[in-house]
C-alpha cells in the first residue's frame, strides 16, 4: 500500500503542475491576464498587455485589434474597454476610428505627471520589439506639453504618450498622461 501511495504522489503533483502550465499557456495564448497574479507582477502584466497590443498594431490590420475588445463603454456607445487593461489607465478601443485611447488620472502639477509619463515611456520601450519599433521625443504642441512617440518601421503603426494640460474656466490647470495607438 505504501509503495502505491509513493508512486501516486509524484504523479498527482505532476498533474497539478502540468494543469497549471496548461492554464497559464491558455491565458497567454488568448491574450488574457489572470487576475490571481500577485501585485508584484503588475509591471510584467502591463508589459505583457503592451507587448500584445504592439504586436497587434504591428500587423497594420484593424482586425488584429478585435481580440482586445472588452465590455462596452458606459460613456460612449462607439467604444469598448481595452482587454487586457493597462494598469493605472482607463483604456478604450474605438469601434469607428479603430484606435486605442488611454487616459490616466488628473493631477495638479506637471511635476506629478512626469513620473507616470516617464514610467509609461519606459514600459512601452521595454514591451516593444526593438528591431521594429523606433521611439523619439516630440516637440511640445498645442495639445500636449510633453510627448514621446513610437512608430513601427514596417507597418507605420503608432503609439503616442503625452502629458496634456487642461485648464478649467476658473483658471485652475490639471495635467494628465495619455496614450493613443493605431495600426497605420
Amino acid at each position: 500500500m505504501k509503495s502505491k501511495i509513493l508512486l501516486a504522489a509524484p504523479l498527482l503533483v505532476g498533474c497539478f503542475i502540468a494543469s497549471g502550465i496548461v492554464v497559464a499557456s491558455l491565458d497567454v495564448g488568448s491574450g488574457r491576464i489572470r487576475s490571481d497574479i500577485s501585485p508584484s507582477s503588475e509591471t510584467s502584466q502591463k508589459n505583457s498587455a503592451l507587448r500584445s497590443l504592439a504586436l497587434a498594431l504591428s500587423s497594420g490590420k484593424e482586425e488584429a485589434l478585435r481580440p482586445f475588445r472588452g465590455s462596452p463603454s458606459e460613456d460612449d456607445p462607439d467604444k469598448d474597454r481595452l482587454n487586457p487593461p493597462i494598469a493605472g489607465m482607463n483604456c478604450y478601443l474605438d469601434r469607428i476610428a479603430i484606435h486605442v485611447s488611454c487616459h490616466g488620472s488628473l493631477v495638479n502639477t506637471e511635476k506629478e505627471a512626469v513620473t507616470p509619463f516617464s514610467r509609461l515611456v519606459d514600459e512601452v520601450q521595454a514591451a516593444l520589439p526593438s528591431d521594429r519599433w523606433r521611439g523619439m521625443q516630440k516637440e511640445p504642441g498645442t495639445a500636449w506639453i510633453r510627448s514621446y512617440t513610437y512608430e513601427d518601421r514596417r507597418s507605420n503603426a503608432h503609439i503616442d504618450i503625452d502629458i496634456t494640460r487642461r485648464t478649467e474656466p476658473s483658471g485652475q490647470s490639471f495635467y494628465m498622461v495619455s496614450l493613443f495607438a493605431w495600426p497605420h
